[in-house]
């Protein structure tokens, strides 16, 4: 019996079945591999990855944001600040009683019940509230189910307009737009915080203490020097005189000469200024730079106030075939009634006592050509070219204030080197800064820059200053009982391709009061003035109106001890033939607030000097017409809110004394 023997078919089939099983343990060892290898590879290297996964899922991260700082002034009246406000939207399906809630939101949002009916409708998926709700409402309304609030905090101005050309702004993100708002921002912005959540499977977060949780750290406050009352007074005066001369903008500015603290900052312009023009835009001043001159012949000893020249009858050619003109006719002057009357040619004819490098050194020593370092996101140096780009008629033009351009701001510190003896001061708009819990984290102190000039050269270069208000070009700008020194300057603007503009003027007075023992420094420059375009008949009035509505306003920004002892003998002169004793007074007579109606300056004439006086009712006036009101009658004004008045605390008809402080609550908080 034979055996049987596999065919060759059935060798081909067994072997085919033996590879396809190694094949398929091959694929199942290398898959297994592929798993353990992607398992160690997840464990390894992506374990913090997938760890954060699974917290994200189970977990929400809730941002903090910090409070801004504030901003206040010099006396802690607000001037920027933050507040606290809430959106809110509602997802009408997750609404568990649509009854009850109508009526909460109709009691705490003051929304109609049909409103909060069409806000709670379970057709609809989401419904966004317009506009934006107090915490007070918020707590009023609570967490219901299916109430969705986010917060928000957002800045304002309660004073409104007034100073925001120094505060700067803060767009809808959070960024600082100029101002100190930008020069700031680092000490004002605070950082940011988070706290964690718990997430459940539905989505629904809810706290928990064992998750993590970063309190924000608020904003630092900085207090300015800027004093508000000061302010408002400039601002309203720059207004004032713009209006009245046509002129297209301007520039006020008053510091402090013994301290270099800016008081007061005030730029208008068509279409609304954003910035201090005063910082940033330099321009060639004419006359009123002409002190700056007389001071380094004096400082020098080129030159002595009584030395003589002759005056030409008002029109010379110079050496270099220049023409000189006066307004007026003058034989000779001395250096002395050259300042005074600020004749060109005068001033001309002293130009070769002095090198250039003695001229160019003064000036710069002045603070002009340089930035002066005040706390301003951005600054103008000027121009004051160096003595090796000088032509031949370039000693003559710096001279009479031209080939030179200067900041107002750099005016106005160079104005106060003359009126605190001769010392240039570093400009100063902080003055401290304060952790939100009140501590003192910085305090700015005065620094001196440099000497410039002896303190007898500034007392002689005062004595003229002082002059030229009382019987030279700038009388509109005297007081019948304080002594103001100043001087004018009118100056012919250029336009965008470098060469002057045919008719166009800046006109400016700068100054200092009380003459004797300054206390302010004052700089107010109009821009393209319509009309009467010199200095002394546009500027120098503006000067006299705003230092009659400080002295109305009782204005804590000046020692009235100190102000006292200078002022002038009291005088009763006849009245003139023709003229009542009951008419108006001549310019430069004392007055009370010049910004107010007639009817007002009236009834404030007739408030007693001494004693109480009633709280007038002004409710429903504007805030700054009301405050101005109150300044007439010698009272100091802290504003709270924004828009019109509401209500004054004391009330209406409470007994004040002059220099008390009054409340003027606003309708917007």
């Amino acid at each position: 019996m034979s055996a049987h023997l596999p065919t060759r078919s059935g060798w081909d089939n067994e072997n085919r079945l033996r590879a396809r099983r190694r094949l398929l343990v091959v694929c199942i060892g290398l898959a297994a591999l592929l798993v353990v290898g992607k398992a160690v590879y997840l464990q390894a290297f992506e374990v913090d990855h997938w760890r954060q996964v699974a917290a994200d899922q189970q977990q929400a991260r809730v941002p903090l944001p910090a409070r801004r700082g504030a901003i206040l002034d010099r006396d802690g009246v607000p001037l920027a600040l933050t507040r606290e406000t809430f959106g809110l939207a509602i997802a009408p399906n997750e609404v568990t009683d649509r009854n009850a809630l109508v009526g909460a939101m109709a009691d705490a949002l003051e929304l109609s019940r049909a409103a909060a009916r069409r806000a709670t409708d379970p057709k609809r998926k989401w419904v966004v509230l317009p506009g934006r709700f107090t915490a007070e409402q918020r707590r009023a309304l609570g967490d219901a189910r299916g109430l969705h609030w986010e917060r928000r905090l957002e800045r304002f101005y309660p004073q409104g307009r007034v100073g925001r050309e120094v505060l700067g702004g803060v767009s809808g993100d959070g960024r600082a737009l100029g101002g100190i708002e930008q020069s700031m921002n680092e000490t004002l912005s605070g950082r940011d915080g988070y706290s964690i959540l718990r997430r459940d499977a539905r989505g629904k977060k809810e706290a928990s203490v064992a998750l993590p949780a970063v309190e924000a750290t608020d904003g630092n406050n900085v207090y300015l020097t800027i004093d508000f009352d000061l302010q408002e007074i400039a601002d309203a005066a720059l207004d004032q005189a713009i209006d009245s001369t046509g002129a297209s903008g301007g520039e006020l500015l008053l510091l402090d000469p013994r301290t270099g603290e800016v008081l007061a900052a005030v730029s208008k312009k068509q279409g609304g200024a954003r910035d201090v023009g005063a910082f940033i835009e330099p321009y060639e001043a004419g006359s009123v730079l002409k002190p700056f001159f007389v001071s380094t012949l004096l400082a020098t000893g080129r030159a002595r106030m009584s030395e003589r020249v002759h005056g030409e009858g008002g029109r010379w050619t110079d050496p270099h075939g220049r023409v000189h003109t006066d307004v007026h006719a003058y034989d000779w002057l001395t250096l002395r009634d050259a300042l005074r009357v600020s004749s060109n040619i005068g001033m001309v004819k002293f130009v070769p006592r002095l090198q250039p490098g003695q001229q160019f050194g003064l000036l710069r020593d002045f603070g002009f050509g340089t930035p002066t370092g005040v706390d301003y996101p951005i600054e103008s140096s000027g121009r004051l070219p160096r003595p090796d780009r000088w032509s031949k008629l370039t000693p003559s033009s710096l001279a009479t204030g031209y080939e030179v351009s200067v900041t107002p701001l750099q005016l106005a510190l160079g104005y106060s080197v003359i009126a605190n003896g001769g010392s240039l001061m570093e400009p100063r708009l902080v003055r401290e800064v304060r952790a939100a819990g009140g501590k003192t984290l910085e305090r700015r102190d005065p620094r001196e820059v440099r000497r410039v000039i002896p303190r007898s050269v500034a007392m002689e270069i005062r004595d003229v200053l002082v002059s030229v208000v009382d019987d030279g070009t700038a009388t509109r700008a005297s007081l019948a009982t304080f002594e103001v020194a100043g001087k004018t300057g009118t100056a012919r603007r250029t336009g965008a391709d470098g060469r002057y503009e045919s008719g166009a003027y800046n006109s400016t007075f700068v100054g200092f009061f009380p003459a004797r023992d300054p206390q302010l420094t004052i700089l107010v420059k109009l821009d393209r003035p319509r009309g009467e375009y010199y200095g002394g008949l546009t500027a120098a009035p503006v000067t006299r109106e705003t230092l009659q509505a400080i002295l109305a306003a009782r204005s804590p920004g000046l020692d009235r001890r100190s102000l006292l002892a200078t002022r002038l003998p009291a005088q009763t002169p006849p009245p003139a033939p023709g003229r009542r004793r009951e008419d108006p007074p001549p310019p430069g007579a004392e007055g009370v607030y010049v910004f107010v109606s007639t009817d007002e300056l009236r009834r404030a004439a007739e408030v007693p000097t001494g004693g109480a006086v009633p709280v007038p009712d002004v409710a429903g006036l504007p805030l700054r017409d009301a405050a101005r009101r109150l300044h007439a009658l010698g009272v100091h004004v802290r504003v709270r809110g924004t828009g019109y008045v509401t209500a004054t605390r004391p009330a209406v008809g409470a007994p004040v004394a002059r220099g008390d402080t009054l409340v003027l609550v606003g309708e917007g908080r």
